[in-house]
């Protein structure tokens, strides 16, 4: 109920704030779901300058706290963070003046599959590859996609648009 209350706050205090320079979250590689140890860049992008924008997360142990505080290295408005399981949660960006960016739900699993789909919001009618990746190698073994619990499609290499 405290994490629901508090992003209820952050997506009002975004919507409320009346600043021309907004920044947007990047996530490299672009994906909402990896495994433990994977390698993420995230980063705040502007389009005049990301100075003064600091990355920022809510996970199921703590809150808004930001990069560099027991998580993550800071380089510049970016952020690189080797991920564990207790990383999964909600990150923005959050300027100084108190405007934030859009919030990523990301997510990181503790088995050996994980559907990687992109990061921002797509517009109906637009492409979208899903992407069906194992731990080990070779990640095109074929996959079954499945949406609300019906069977979609069958791919033999794993991934489908």
């Amino acid at each position: 109920m405290k994490e629901t209350s508090v992003l209820c706050l952050l997506f009002l205090i975004s919507l409320l704030s009346c600043t021309t320079n907004q920044a947007r979250l990047t996530v490299s590689p672009s994906s909402s779901q990896f495994f433990k140890r994977d390698f993420v860049s995230l980063s705040c992008e502007e389009d005049d300058s990301s100075d003064g924008w600091t990355l920022r997360r809510n996970t199921s142990t703590r809150q808004r706290t930001q990069c560099g505080d027991g998580w993550g290295e800071p380089a510049g408005s970016s952020c690189n963070i080797t991920v564990y399981q207790s990383y999964s949660g909600v990150y923005w960006c959050e300027s100084r003046e108190g405007p934030i960016s859009n919030m990523v739900n990301l997510t990181v699993a503790g088995g050996s599959v994980i559907l990687q789909s992109p990061v921002l919001p797509v517009m109906e009618g637009d492409d979208v590859t899903l992407r069906c990746k194992t731990k080990t190698t070779p990640s095109n073994l074929p996959a079954a996609f499945y949406k609300d619990g019906s069977l979609i499609r069958k791919q033999t290499t794993g991934h489908m648009t």
